[in-house]
């Protein structure tokens, strides 16, 4: 039974809106079509710099300055129509769905033949399912089928993307019963061939899960019909894929399809089994030949992953996050093609080796193992650019000459500490207590030389064994004399894990200090992550002054957080984490960057990697790039709850230090109650940025997932994702009411 929807509203505006279009202009209106010379009308500053942004896809930018252009009398109808157009677009490209719906309605109000193809249907349901519309936009694509006003294959499109819709949530038997409808009406065989191989490279992406409820629907006595044939035809392939065993029944699959299924085109099940589903076309709207021409900043990158050992799940992560990306570039014109190579296979060096000599960007690797093998290899330093995901090069490689990081450093983590502690409440003096391991030692010793640069003093210090619990209450005490001779302090930092240091800070407690802000390493709010996750109990009570920097935060505002988690929502897959995030935004910073010269002096990669990181639309927390090369990450801090890492309210958290030690920290006061503190999780920090590093983000992001440990770096067990929040003036002045230094009573 066919379903009657109402007329939808939008058809009735479309022609007023384009009498007024048209009356703006002197030209006719022309079709969709991109003109490719500007007329000297149009050749003025802004219209280069538009294109410009547009091509580089700085959407930002573009929106901004298309929006100005569409108002420009002189500019010529067909430009005209392209400003619409792509300023609507870059809206769409920005993840801000509101303003993109409004502006795809006034393109497809402005060029009426815009509204009949499959461009501007795809970018109108684009942007409801972006605003959360997905009831909307499936009944937008099922009345271009049903109404049947549009050409046949924009109908078998919107079919396909119906198909895709259902299928990944759950109901592949009406994605399949549309698709099938729609291909009964087609009478071109050409026009079917490309329905049928554009449904093919779609069911490519199909999360495993979602195929596997398509292929249920698959049996013997309709395997050679549309669409089961190419339902059956990716299952064998990806079985073949990793099971040699697999691969006898794929041959004979393509050789049934190829003589007795109904498909038009009886060569496809071939060539998807000779040259993959790389050589098929998704959709009409990026054929390999325009995607070049509109997108020239399209080019292809590796990077080097752990897929199998210890390491895989990390190296899947950025996989998936590196998928989720190349989508969003695609359908935004900017394709990028990823090769990626397993480190953990023996012949990885090899494939580095024998990659086109086009490919000179490298992400990877994530692990001081293969960064050695690279180095003795001679392939780093060498003739590619490699973006390396680790917290350190170790001594041997210049950062920003030699290589250059995709990731965050233990340094990002202790100016996100002392930005909020010194550059914020004022805090001159501190303590440092930390285990005795390379792990402490480095962090410990990093953050007396920071607190030092900055105008700060660590007055009182000391260790402890982490492996004898007997000891770390004698440790605190000494630390607690010290400070006594020395002034006194208002800060501690704790460089260990969340286990030994929350069978440390009891101690504190113990003997009469209880108003200390306590500052732990992104450990803890990986911990933290963890025992949400898991549902584990922590000691709130323990840490109601305690704050710790992060590098993911799955709900920050920012856009390009909210499309990754959508989009991993939407896939059917696990939640985003910062190892996704790695992935999703290495590849879109990539395709900022552009392809990048292998003879490319160091400056000049490390100014396109400056540039690239400013125009981006971050997921996690945002890197920046100096002069010099090398690269800070502004890092999210954090306060423990029962919920899971909350976002610190820093004045909040400021009043609450005071409140609390001006009632003199009197021994067994009681602890506030959870709620008593708690600061919405949504608000950001707005934590200002250090002089030094005036490239940095202003605004900080997410939090960083568990670390695998030890191997990812020259340090032992380093904090994921650290950040980078730039130095406090020494010279700065104090904020008003500092928070008093703590003098500790024995």
């Amino acid at each position: 039974m066919v379903m009657k929807f109402p007329t939808y509203a939008f058809f009735r505006a479309v022609a007023v809106l384009s009498l007024l279009v048209a009356l703006a202009g002197c030209a006719g209106l022309q079709g969709p079509e991109e003109p490719g010379k500007p007329s000297a009308a149009a050749r003025d500053q802004r219209w280069a710099e538009a294109d410009a942004a547009w091509q580089a896809g700085r959407h930002e930018q573009s929106r901004n300055l298309y929006s100005q252009l569409m108002t420009q009398r002189s500019l010529p109808q067909d430009l005209k129509l392209l400003a619409i157009k792509r300023s609507a677009l870059s809206a769409l490209f920005m993840a801000d769905y509101k303003a993109a719906l409004s502006g795809i309605e006034a393109w497809g109000a402005a060029d009426p033949a815009a509204v009949s193809g499959w461009e501007w249907n795809y970018r109108y349901a684009q942007a409801l399912t972006g605003l959360g519309q997905d009831d909307r936009a499936r009944e937008h694509l099922t009345r271009l089928i049903q109404e049947n006003r549009v050409p046949w294959l924009v109908q078998a499109e919107a079919a396909i993307d119906l198909f895709m819709r259902y299928a990944k949530s759950g109901d592949a038997a009406r994605g399949v019963q549309i698709v099938s409808e729609v291909r009964r009406r087609g009478t071109d065989p050409a026009a079917l061939g490309k329905m049928e191989e554009y449904l093919a490279k779609n069911l490519g992406s199909l999360p495993d899960p979602a195929l596997a409820k398509c292929d249920a629907l698959v049996s013997e006595a309709i395997l050679n019909t549309f669409p089961y044939s190419l339902i059956a035809m990716e299952r064998a392939r990806r079985d073949a894929l990793t099971r040699p065993d697999k691969r006898p029944w794929l041959r004979e699959l393509v050789d049934r399809l190829s003589r007795m299924s109904d498909l038009a085109d009886k060569t496809l099940p071939q060539r998807i089994m000779n040259q993959g589903l790389d050589s098929l076309a998704a959709s009409s709207l990026a054929p390999a030949a325009q995607a070049q021409a509109v997108a020239p900043s399209g080019h292809s990158v590796a990077v080097l992953l752990p897929l199998g050992g210890q390491f895989r799940e990390f190296g899947g992560k950025v996989v998936k996050g590196i998928h989720a990306g190349q989508a969003e570039l695609t359908q935004a014109g900017t394709p990028v093609e990823v090769t990626v190579i397993d480190v953990t296979q023996p012949d990885w060096l090899t494939r580095l080796q024998n990659l086109p000599p086009e490919i000179t960007l490298v992400g990877g690797p994530m692990h001081r193992i293969s960064l050695q093998e690279l180095q003795n290899a001679g392939a780093i330093p060498g003739g590619r650019i490699f973006l390396v995901f680790m917290p350190t090069l170790g001594e041997t490689l210049h950062e920003g000459v030699e290589a250059w990081r995709f990731f965050s450093s233990p340094k990002d983590e202790i100016d996100a500490l002392l930005n909020l502690s010194l550059g914020s409440f004022g805090i001159r003096h501190y303590g440092l207590l930390r285990p005795e391991d390379r792990y402490g030692q480095a962090m410990g010793e990093l953050f007396a030389l920071e607190t030092a640069r900055l105008g700060g003093q660590v007055t009182a210090t000391s260790i402890y064994n982490p492996a004898d619990a007997t000891g770390w209450d004698v440790a605190v005490q000494q630390m607690l004399q010290q400070a006594e001779a020395g002034g006194g302090f208002g800060a501690v930092f704790i460089p260990d894990d969340w286990n030994r240091s929350d069978g440390i800070l009891p101690y504190f407690f113990h003997n009469n200090v209880q108003d200390l802000l306590i500052m732990g390493p992104q450990l803890w709010t990986e911990a933290l992550s963890r025992a949400a996750a898991t549902k584990s109990t922590i000691n709130i009570q323990n840490y109601r002054l305690a704050v710790c920097p992060g590098a993911w935060w799955p709900e920050s505002e920012a856009p390009a957080t909210r499309e990754l988690v959508r989009l991993m929502h939407a896939e059917g897959q696990q939640p985003a984490d910062f190892w996704v995030a790695l992935g999703y935004d290495f590849i879109r910073m990539a395709a900022l960057a552009g392809p990048l010269s292998p003879g490319a002096s160091p400056g000049d990669v490390s100014a396109r990697l400056a540039q690239a990181a400013a125009s981006m639309q971050w997921s996690m927390a945002p890197l920046s790039y100096d002069a010099a090369g090398q690269v800070h990450q502004s890092m999210f801090l954090f306060r423990p709850s029962v919920a899971g890492p909350v976002p610190l309210d820093p004045e909040g958290f400021r009043e609450r230090l005071n409140t609390i030690r001006s009632r003199g920290a009197a021994p067994g006061a009681a602890p506030e109650s959870e709620s008593a503190y708690a600061a919405p999780r949504e608000e950001q920090i707005g934590l200002p940025p250090l002089p030094g590093d005036q490239d940095a983000a202003g605004e900080g992001v997410p939090l960083a997932p568990a670390s695998p440990g030890g191997p990812w770096g020259s340090m032992p067990a380093p904090a994921q994702a650290p950040a980078a929040a730039s130095p406090v003036p020494q010279a700065q002045p104090a904020p008003q009411a500092p928070v008093p230094t703590h003098q500790p009573t024995l």
